[in-house]
């Protein structure tokens, strides 16, 4: 039997202190469903390894300032939420571009069964880079 898909929004934050470059270290999700009316952010908090070996002349505690910064913002949007209308609105709000070294990607959409556990789903995928689980093969009666 199929579960019911939520059609989810959600963008990628990207650490990228030297814009003209284009080099960036996924370091978050925003994720935004209208039905069910969702809005989930998470991200690192302080400088991975990766983030190091990549810009090994970034100043952690500036990072941490603003990723903090950055933590304050979207609950600040998500204050916003009201209905599935303000859900749309707060994340047009979060991902919108910004002149920082935390910049949002494009937004994508996903179908999902399982709305409340996507925003993990997609942080362990893009910035943690675990691989995605094997599903279980379904069994089907003859």
């Amino acid at each position: 039997m199929n579960q019911p898909q939520a059609a989810c929004n959600y963008a990628v934050l990207r650490f990228l202190p030297y814009p003209e470059t284009g080099e960036f270290v996924n370091v978050g999700v925003v994720v935004n469903c209208m039905q069910p009316c969702l809005f989930d952010f998470m991200m690192e908090e302080k400088m991975t390894d990766r983030m190091k070996a990549l810009f090994p002349d970034q100043n952690e505690q500036a990072f941490a300032a603003a990723a903090a910064a950055m933590r304050q913002e979207m609950m600040r949007v998500k204050a916003m939420i009201r209905d599935p209308k303000t859900c749309q609105f707060a994340f047009q709000e979060a991902v919108r571009p910004r002149e920082s070294t935390l910049r949002f990607g494009e937004a994508r959409t996903i179908l999902t069964a399982n709305a409340e556990n996507v925003a993990d789903e997609l942080f362990r995928r893009y910035v943690r880079m675990e691989p995605r689980p094997q599903r279980e093969p379904q069994l089907v009666a003859a």
